[in-house]
């Protein structure tokens, strides 16, 4: 028998064999969607792309989407864009200020949003609704972390950064670098009972499986020495590599957050087995007083001032960022280093948490709980009908302990309200509507710059001097080569 096209929910959206990449950017945004090889009658709109397979002739009457137009209007193939996981690097201009990091090719959230807005203006004009799971439980429109990599210990440095944020710590998250800390002594009993997590032992991503199997068990075997249970990882300098996901995936470890692979987004997973990532913003305070060296140079008796000048700048920048992500309902995850940068300036750290705290609906926590949340929203199984101009929406599978949010859009107004019990009703004329501010702060650019061949052969062989050269595996040609050339300008 042919199903009534009005009978049909309006979500989930059916997927038909669309790639990965596309599902994960609708469980970013928490809408419903499932598999049509699981449920091909679950929903009244599927999405399929003619470019490869064609629509197959159906009586369902459903209404089929060709994603393949959706991206016609698009500079650039999104999936492509997804796929890309390059880094390189990357300036902003704050002022006077020069600030440059190696981060993520692609503008991942960008892409999402162009992707989605496309598909829900569809959806919309085949007269569908779109309706999604908040980010955040009811009622936050925000969330914040300030994550703390601890690279080095300084204990001046670290006990000022302690300071700072004395009574904010369920706000923060530590990720350790076991080697910068085995002379940390007594300062070890401060992490107990925070949320903490691994920073690799040396301070090095490596390029290959097995280099960073060692090199990640082995920071995770101190912080249990010493009584910390670590959740989570860090990866130095923010790099990532798929053999450093292949490694996180066979340690068991739940999440990394790497802006070499994608900053300013929400959590999403890379692919299959690799641990949830937890994008952040990539501007630290240590960017701006890097900076500030640049401009007077390290040995310059004016260096101090300029860096006070530079950590000034950098508080202002922390606090219109905050505001703005918090306007537009996006996460405002931030990190920064105590050695040399947050404990020379504890008070870059204080305006940080102070800004923080004046926002009632920013929901402030730990990473961990970040990804806890997460999790439960993933498993979130939402139907939405359509029953005498009110919408209707049932919940298949719900978390227990959080209090769920759903916001329905009618572009470029979105009304927020609480998901409560198995089945909700509303109308949408009945809600009240505001609309997300986006943000204007200046936007990272891409560094091109031609390389040269001594830049080419760093690359290639991993060029770093961290590790001892007594540690550098002699497996693999480009091992051998690194530790070689190690010895030589030892």
């Amino acid at each position: 028998m042919r199903p009534e096209k009005s009978l049909l929910p309006l979500l989930p959206l059916v997927l038909d064999g669309l790639p990965g990449e596309l599902a994960e950017l609708l469980a970013q945004e928490g809408v419903p969607f499932c598999d049509r090889t699981e449920r091909p009658l679950a929903g009244r709109f599927v999405l399929f792309d003619s470019r490869r397979h064609r629509r197959e002739s159906s009586d369902s009457g459903q209404t089929w989407i060709d994603v393949a137009r959706l991206c016609d209007d698009l500079a650039d193939d999104p999936f492509a864009m997804l796929a890309d996981r390059r880094s390189a690097l990357h300036q902003w201009q704050v002022g006077p200020w020069t600030l440059a990091e190696e981060i993520a090719r692609v503008d991942r959230r960008r892409v999402r949003r162009e992707v989605i807005e496309q598909l829900r203006e569809a959806v919309e004009d085949a007269g569908g609704a779109w309706l999604c799971v908040s980010a955040y439980p009811f009622p936050y429109r925000s969330v914040f972390n300030f994550r703390i990599d601890h690279d080095e210990f300084d204990a001046g440095d670290f006990e000022a950064t302690c300071r700072a944020i004395q009574g904010r710590e369920t706000w923060t998250s530590h990720f350790v670098n076991a080697a910068g800390h085995e002379s940390a002594g007594a300062a070890w009993a401060w992490f107990r009972g925070l949320d903490v997590g691994s920073h690799g032992y040396w301070h090095h991503t490596y390029r290959t499986v097995e280099e960073n199997l060692r090199n990640i068990r082995r920071g995770i075997d101190v912080l249990r020495r010493e009584g910390i249970e670590p959740r989570g990882f860090a990866a130095p300098h923010g790099q990532f590599c798929p053999e450093l996901g292949r490694a996180l995936a066979e340690l068991g470890v739940t999440h990394g957050g790497e802006f070499g692979l994608a900053y300013d987004e929400l959590p999403f997973c890379p692919s299959a087995g690799v641990p949830l990532q937890v994008p952040i913003h990539p501007v630290c305070l240590g960017l701006f007083v890097e900076a500030a060296e640049r401009q007077v140079g390290r040995s310059s008796a004016d260096v101090a001032s300029r860096r006070d000048v530079a950590a000034a700048a950098a508080a202002d920048y922390f606090d219109r960022l905050i505001h703005e992500r918090y306007r537009a309902g996006e996460p405002v995850m931030l990190y920064g280093h105590p050695a040399g940068r947050l404990g020379r300036h504890p008070d870059v750290l204080r305006r940080v948490l102070a800004t923080a705290d004046s926002l009632w609906a920013l929901w402030k926590t730990t990473q961990s709980d970040w990804v806890a949340w997460w999790e439960a929203r993933r498993r979130l199984r939402l139907t939405v009908t359509e029953e005498q101009g009110r919408f209707v929406v049932a919940v298949e599978e719900r978390p227990a302990g959080w209090s769920i949010a759903i916001e329905y859009w009618q572009a470029p107004h979105v009304a927020l309200m609480p998901l409560e019990g198995a089945v909700t009703r509303f109308s949408p004329e009945a809600l009240a509507y505001e609309t997300r501010w986006t943000d204007r702060l200046a936007r990272p650019e891409r560094v091109d710059r031609p390389e040269g061949l001594k830049t080419r052969l760093r690359r290639a062989i991993d060029w770093e001097r961290i590790t001892p050269v007594e540690e550098i595996s002699t497996s693999g040609w480009r091992n051998r080569v690194k530790r070689t050339l190690r010895k030589w300008v030892a």
